[in-house]
């Protein structure tokens, strides 16, 4: 008791006779210190900016000033109603069905085939899939461009080899925007599933086998549910990054194909912020609204036990 009281701690009784030191600093205020510093950064360099950004977003076009303070609809009403708009959104919502199908079916034989190694063979391979990601994505694009382009090597190749008579031109198109994304993309893809299915436990596997399950039907009922949060995570995170990858979509499209994240560029360049701010929001929404879909059609939370 004494040798407590000597550190400044105030003693205690256990109810046995046994000292016992009580703590100077309540639980919930230790707490609220850890919690409090994240939580005020967060707020004053995300939720005050996009609660800002949200006003403007209603606020009237100006060119003289940032914006002009007389509450209008017309921007949401506008990208509601206008067919260029209509149109940009659902290129965006086409060409990101695609990238994430492609990124799917190309990248969960690859998690399968890196799960069933060795961790040292895995981390190798992984660390090879990633070593892509550590060049700037503008080098990459550029890097397409100098294969797709008119003069680039594809064409110069295929009119070498007697394929064609003329320069092909496969820059900024729907299939230079996907292909290069895709090449973006896809490590993300591979390197969630892999973590889903390395965490799968071999008995349950080996208990639908024992059960008669072929390996397809082990595939399908036991390894694909169970890797469900990873596949979740995989496209909810190129689902991310494809909607906001606007310097690899301005190479690869150019001019000619344009996505949503492209007209919000278009729109702050020109100095009308209030439609880049509701064109960014309807952005958001769409993400937001593809992450839902993701979430109710593979429902990871089954894995978990929190779904029927």
């Amino acid at each position: 008791m004494n040798r407590l009281r000597s550190y400044g701690m105030p003693g205690g009784d256990d109810g046995h006779g046994r000292p016992v030191a009580r703590r100077l600093v309540p639980r919930a205020g230790l707490m609220w210190a850890v919690v409090a510093p994240p939580v005020l950064l967060l707020l004053v360099f995300f939720v005050l900016p996009l609660a800002y950004l949200l006003f403007v977003s209603f606020m009237t076009n100006s060119q003289a000033s940032l914006y002009e303070l007389q509450p209008t609809l017309r921007n949401y009403v506008e990208i509601a109603t206008d067919p260029f708009y209509l149109l940009i959104i659902q290129r965006t919502l086409l060409a990101t069905g695609v990238v994430l199908l492609a990124c799917l079916l190309l990248g969960y034989p690859v998690a399968l085939y890196a799960s069933r190694l060795s961790p040292r063979g895995r981390m190798v391979m992984l660390l090879l899939m990633m070593f892509p990601l550590m060049v700037s994505n503008v080098v990459r694009a550029y890097g397409w461009v100098s294969i797709l382009g008119r003069t680039g090597i594809l064409s110069v190749t295929l009119r070498e080899t007697g394929l064609t008579d003329r320069p092909i031109q496969f820059l900024y198109s729907f299939e230079a925007v996907v292909i290069g994304l895709l090449t973006i993309l896809l490590p993300f893809m591979i390197v969630s599933i892999t973590n889903s299915l390395t965490a799968i436990d071999q008995r349950y596997t080996e208990a639908a086998q024992s059960l008669g399950a072929g390996p397809w039907q082990t595939f399908f009922r036991v390894t694909l549910p169970l890797s469900s949060p990873g596949v979740t995570s995989g496209l909810m995170l190129v689902t991310f990054l494809m909607l906001s990858a606007y310097v690899s979509i301005a190479l690869l499209g150019g001019p000619r194909f344009k996505l949503l994240v492209s007209l919000v560029f278009d729109s702050a360049s020109t100095f009308r912020w209030p439609r880049a701010a509701a064109l960014s929001f309807v952005l958001l929404l769409m993400a937001l609204i593809i992450a839902a879909v993701i979430q109710a059609v593979i429902r990871p939370q089954r894995v978990r036990g929190k779904g029927a």
